[in-house]
């Protein structure tokens, strides 16, 4: 068999990203992926007439220099550098919002550009202008500090951590504070907080426990330099992944499950598949998250006493129930317009993250139409819907097969029909496809706890920047094992988990 310098388990984001970093650096790269596609979150699939996203959001950091800032976003610049053939679509919008509390709701559409946004927001709530352009300023300054952070690969030296202080001492006094006691801080009016922090549940943490340096470092992206989206869906991306890693010299092997790793004295030594056949090699880069792997495929005896910590300590993110409409009239006659569009019961996170738990209600959810960007999408004369529904606890663990079908109807039916009350449009006369993803499955797809799409909720001892300034190494506990994704230091989301996955295999081509 042919002799492979690094395996990487699972084609996910992460696990891509790395492959293609190893790929361009000369490496002999293996990717071993259970299912027969790429992609991991980041695919699509067909019913009837109609293609789904599966999860895709948008892209942050990924500005083509002609924006307001001039920059040519992280994100594109490495995907770029790929070799990626893909054809990227700018959103001109930021996001809408609507809060169907009668005393205090709203519904507004916030758009991107910096003057745009601000504008936007004092229309909305007289006085907020100042405010918002404080807390804007903190993203500048937030998005140049990252960017001397990974100009310095994340690990400046002594000279350079004084340089960092001197230049950046502001940055690093707010990376611990959350986005709430910050807000607060500067005097954004309760309102124009709210509909700032509209975003929340994309991070997997309310606003009391968010990181404002992740939450503002984001939005000023997304502002500056615009979200966005493949044309063909997020399936394009992972295609292009798998032709770029197979153009420059790398495996990648489909329908290939690995069943356990292989640790000997705290070194790996190769992966075991599913069906017995065994691949021997000293480094592996896992896309999967850490639980599953020291939890399920590795012997007990060999796992790290501070993995078995961290697996205690941490705490499982956002789980999803997702339903996907195709409508059999054009997004024009819908009489709904918005990409991305946020419902909420209260414009207060705290709150909406304390019901999320339960089964009982499903009054707060994210709709996507991707014909607002993509307008030929789907068939001409029809339109694509997508709910998305958080769960902040294993809300399906004691629902029994008999009521588990049940169950799924009734959530989807309470949706569409909320939604239907609330902006007046019908829907249910229009639906010619409808597909349901629960918890359930997506933990049957993922293979993740729960469900599980976001990896580990953030804490403030756990989050992006604290795993960014020294995690990398705390968290490498075998030799020759690393991962990326949203379990690396970038944490969630498909942004994040392209330069998680580039980030760790720099880190393992260092060390080998």
């Amino acid at each position: 068999m042919k002799k492979y310098d690094v395996i990487v388990v699972g084609a996910g984001n992460g696990g891509l990203s790395a492959a293609a970093y190893f790929a361009r650096a000369g490496k002999k790269v293996l990717v071993l992926e259970k299912h027969n596609l790429p992609g991991g979150c980041a695919t699509s699939f067909v019913r009837g007439r109609f293609e789904f996203e599966a999860t895709l959001h948008e892209l942050c950091q990924m500005g083509d220099g002609k924006n307001e800032v001039g920059r040519v976003g992280a994100v594109r610049q490495l995907l770029d550098g790929y070799g990626l053939n893909v054809d990227w679509v700018a959103v001109e919008e930021a996001f809408r919002t609507i809060v169907y509390d009668p005393e205090k709701g709203y519904d507004v559409t916030m758009p991107v550009g910096i003057k745009e946004f601000t504008a936007a927001m004092e229309k909305e709530v007289p006085g907020s202008g100042k405010f918002v352009q404080c807390v804007l300023e903190y993203g500048r300054m937030l998005c140049d500090g990252v960017e001397w952070l990974a100009a310095h690969n994340n690990e400046p030296g002594p000279l350079a951590k004084i340089e960092m202080l001197l230049k950046y001492g502001d940055l690093m006094k707010v990376v611990p504070k959350s986005t709430n006691e910050m807000l607060d801080r500067i005097g954004l009016p309760e309102k124009a907080k709210y509909i700032f922090e509209s975003y929340w549940d994309y991070i997997s943490a309310n606003s009391d426990q968010m990181s404002f340096a992740v939450y503002c470092f984001m939005t000023y992206t997304y502002l500056t330099q615009k979200p966005w989206i493949a044309r063909e869906k997020s399936h394009e991306i992972s295609m292009a992944f798998d032709d770029a890693i197979r153009k420059m010299g790398g495996d990648i092997w489909y329908n290939t499950e690995v069943d356990r790793i292989d640790i000997k004295d705290g070194r790996v030594k190769g992966v075991h598949l599913k069906y017995g056949q065994y691949i021997e090699c000293e480094n592996v880069m896992c896309n999967l998250m850490p639980t599953v792997v020291f939890g399920r495929m590795v012997d007990p005896a060999e796992v790290p006493e501070r993995e078995k910590k961290l697996i205690s300590a941490r705490i499982i993110g956002q789980n999803c129930f997702t339903l996907y409409l195709g409508l059999d009239i054009p997004y024009e006659q819908l009489g709904f317009k918005a990409y991305d569009t946020f419902v909420r019961f209260t414009g207060d996170n705290v709150k909406q993250y304390e019901s999320f738990g339960s089964l009982d209600t499903h009054r707060d959810y994210c709709v996507t139409i991707i014909n607002e960007v993509i307008p030929d999408c789907s068939p001409e004369g029809t339109c694509m819907v997508q709910f998305a529904k958080f769960y902040t606890d294993d809300a399906f663990r004691d629902v029994t097969e008999e009521e588990y079908f049940k169950l799924k109807d009734r959530i989807a039916r309470e949706i569409v029909e909320h939604f239907e009350k609330i902006t007046g449009i019908d829907l249910q006369s229009h639906i010619e496809e409808l597909v349901v993803a629960s918890p359930v499955t997506w933990a049957r797809y993922l293979g993740t706890p729960q469900g599980d799409v976001y990896g580990y909720s953030p804490a403030g001892w756990d989050g992006m920047f604290p795993r960014v300034q020294s995690g990398h190494k705390l968290d490498h506990t075998v030799q020759g094992l690393r991962f990326c994704g949203g379990h690396g230091t970038q944490m969630d989301g498909y942004s994040q988990a392209y330069l998680s996955g580039a980030e760790q295999a720099r880190y393992m081509l260092e060390e080998m």
